[in-house]
């Protein structure tokens, strides 16, 4: 089929227009994808270097140590790490290897101390050619890795290795692609319209033209394409078909949307975005109680209207929109739900090829960023416990294994006496097992813990505890009373760790009242995965500000007290994976609720 001279223009204008566009976002993208490997290669080979700066201050800080075990356990080395991959927009892991390939540290914990296989070389995209940089960039799921080789006394100790996803850096690409493909988008609709008018083109095809094409940008339905000639009818049933296929990507996108609105939603930390002009676009679920409302109620409004003008995130909007840098991680106590909370907040620009897009405010948390480094002086004062009494067990073995010999030659010397007598050394017997078994378990205690799990009736185990403490607690006017759960099902655990932490819960709460009372015990299927265990006595209670300190070795508030009884008990429910809470009331007592997992 021949074209006429209207089709001819409108072919020749589009070719040439396509070609323009073609030629320049070829030489674009080349530039651009290459601009975005060089910088992620310079900022790699920065982070592995202060990586590698860090390595030697953590062997400098222990200089007897083993130095695999001191980068291993280095805890500013491992901060260090992870930070390191949680600002870097490229980076999708970091790792520290020694000399044989074995991952001594990782930003993704279960990795470590296996074999991490090698990945191509990050620089290496920069010595090939164009198609083949962007057919790498596009090849789901590649990493490449920027290495760094570690020596020690001038030996290969290992290796700094930080992973580059190529789906990060394909973002970077994608958003200059996706402006070409803007500008391609749409010189070639003016370039179909410029070849029509030249060909004088009639009014009213392309006013209905028009109207398709308004029509599909308000996303109204597509009306069927003209019939007024060849040339017009075939614009007409591609602007039919496009029309069609924008309705289609414009559910997909408004999907895509609510999906990713979700997954914010879900985020801890907070998040609020502004345009330009200070207009809320958008913030989650965890900046909700911050703003006061919700974002159906305050998109598009100014943000200076919504908060009070006292706020104190105002300031940092108006700081980073006024042209100072970004803002990270300065500490704010923000009014939050009734009451003054400390967050961490960081205020940076939104940019979009090098324009400024908006303000983006995070907002983290400080209350459980202290209650993490409350669990790092918890591990750092075990370990001390640990130490400690690696040396005083061998002293108290000594005379434990003398006892248990007299008690022996008491057994076969006095194997006439009476019931009560035997019993007595049989109860003298067990108790001095149990002793030993307990000097055993505090030099397991700062080092992981392998258990004998098995199927554990919780219920026998309370009821052995209680036999064996009522005795001593009844002298005190104590009396132990149960309400257990006859369905209650087993639970996998190790019986004698467990034992051990129901012994000192209940002697806690049997010494918490000096003047006597009932401590009662009850137990309770939660569902079909949890059962609990709930003690509470009649004692003097808690001071509330000491509630968040009695699992803290060494704390105590009983005179001559060691601190250690709730420290055991609370590592002996984490590594069965429990949860321990308290609730106290001075003067009127304490209940402990005791949570263990069915398995």
């Amino acid at each position: 089929m021949r074209l006429g001279v209207r089709g001819r223009e409108a072919l020749v204008v589009s070719l040439l227009t396509l070609l323009v566009v073609a030629t320049a976002t070829a030489i674009h993208l080349s530039q651009v994808s290459r601009v975005v490997v060089q910088e992620a290669v310079k900022q790699a080979e920065l982070i592995a270097k202060q990586i590698y700066a860090q390595s030697g201050r953590a062997l400098q800080r222990a200089p007897d140590a083993d130095p695999l075990d001191a980068l291993r356990q280095d805890p500013e080395l491992r901060s260090f790490l992870d930070s390191s991959v949680g600002y870097s927009p490229h980076l999708l892991y970091a790792l520290i290897s020694d000399s044989t390939g074995i991952v001594l540290l990782h930003t993704e914990r279960q990795k470590e101390g296996q074999p991490e296989p090698a990945r191509p070389n990050l620089d290496g995209l920069l010595k090939v050619d164009t198609l083949s940089r962007f057919s790498a960039l596009y090849n789901a799921g590649r990493t490449y890795e920027t290495v760094l080789p570690v020596t020690l006394n001038d030996r290969l100790f290992g290796s700094i290795r930080l992973g580059v996803s190529t789906t990060l850096l394909r973002r970077e690409v994608t958003a200059s692609l996706q402006q070409s493909l803007t500008v391609a988008a749409v010189a070639l609709p003016l370039a179909w319209l410029a070849a029509m008018v030249l060909a004088q083109l009639t009014v009213r095809p392309i006013r209905a033209i028009v109207g398709q094409v308004d029509r599909i940008r308000r996303g109204e339905p597509v009306e069927p394409p003209l019939v007024v000639g060849d040339e017009f009818q075939e614009l007409s049933a591609q602007l039919s078909r496009l029309g069609r296929e924008l309705q289609a990507d414009r559910l997909s996108t408004l999907s895509e949307k609510a999906h990713l609105q979700g997954v914010v939603d879900q985020l801890e930390d907070g998040v609020i975005f502004l345009n330009p002009e200070r207009h809320i676009l958008f913030f989650n679920r965890a900046a909700e109680a911050v703003v006061g409302l919700s974002l159906e109620q305050t998109v598009g409004l100014p943000i200076h209207e919504v908060l009070d003008p006292a706020h104190p995130l105002l300031p940092f909007v108006d700081q980073v929109l006024g042209g100072a840098a970004g803002i990270r991680n300065a500490t704010v106590a923000i009014p939050h739900d009734g009451r003054e909370k400390e967050f961490l907040v960081s205020a940076f620009h939104m940019e979009d090829a090098h324009r400024v897009m908006g303000v983006a405010v995070l907002l983290k948390d400080l209350e459980s960023i202290k209650t993490v480094q409350s669990l790092v002086s918890y591990s750092a004062k075990l370990a001390a416990l640990g130490r400690l009494t690696s040396g005083v067990a061998h002293e108290v073995k000594n005379p434990l294994n003398a006892m248990m010999i007299h008690v022996e030659l008491l057994k076969e010397r006095l194997e006439d006496a009476g019931p009560d007598v035997k019993q007595s050394l049989e109860v003298i017997g067990g108790e001095i097992r149990r002793l030993d078994r307990v000097v055993q378990g505090f030099l397991k205690f700062m080092r992981p813990q392998e258990l004998t799990l098995k199927p554990v009736d919780l219920n026998a185990v309370l009821q052995s505890v209680g036999a064996l403490l009522e005795a001593e607690s009844q002298s005190h006017g104590v009396r132990f009373v149960l309400d257990l759960d006859a369905g209650l099902p087993a639970v996998s655990a190790d019986e004698e760790l467990l034992r051990q932490a129901f012994i000192n819960i209940l002697q806690n709460a049997a010494q918490a009242m000096p003047q006597g009372g009932a401590v009662r015990i009850r137990t309770r299927a939660e569902g079909l995965d949890w059962v609990r265990v709930v003690v509470t006595d009649q004692g003097v209670g808690i001071a509330a500000e000491d509630l968040d300190k009695i699992f803290k070795l060494y704390y105590t508030s009983k005179p001559g007290g060691s601190g250690i009884g709730l420290s055991v008990v609370y590592r002996i429910l984490q590594l069965h994976d429990g949860t321990v809470e308290v609730k106290s009331q001075p003067g009127r007592g304490t209940a402990m609720i005791v949570r263990l997992p069915v398995r």
